[in-house]
């Protein structure tokens, strides 16, 4: 599950999941609202990413899904999870999209108000999107 707070100038996105891996599916498809969510499955875009923190790798496979659509001109329509090291931050996504160029553009994922926490069995991420 993923929603959008309110926020004075950028947008800023919540994901709250069981597990960090469906927290971290759940905002790079959160995302694709920003980014300019496709309705077609016409490709495939792989990125991944490794981080030193789970912090890190959140902003830097954000980063890499955005980037990668604006560079290859795909709306992205659904994520799929194919690889996770939560002990040695890293993962890989599968990113189904629409051949269509992107209906935004995002300026950056920021740390800015950045979090990524487990709090009784349950992951958050908050991440300030630039736009």
């Amino acid at each position: 599950m993923y929603r959008y707070l309110e926020h004075t100038a950028d947008e800023l996105l919540e994901a709250q999941a069981p597990t960090f891996a469906q927290a971290l599916k759940d905002a790079v498809e959160g995302s694709f609202e920003l980014i300019g969510k496709g309705k077609r499955e016409e490709a495939k875009l792989e990125i991944e990413a490794a981080a030193e923190t789970k912090e890190d790798l959140v902003v830097e496979i954000l980063q890499e899904t955005v980037v990668g659509c604006e560079l290859n001109g795909l709306s992205p329509s659904r994520a799929e999870l194919i690889e996770l090291n939560e002990e040695a931050p890293h993962a890989k996504f599968r990113i189904i999209c629409e051949k269509k160029p992107p209906r935004n553009q995002i300026k950056a994922v920021t740390y800015h108000l950045l979090k990524v926490e487990n709090e009784n069995g349950k992951w958050r991420i908050n991440v300030l999107f630039d736009v």
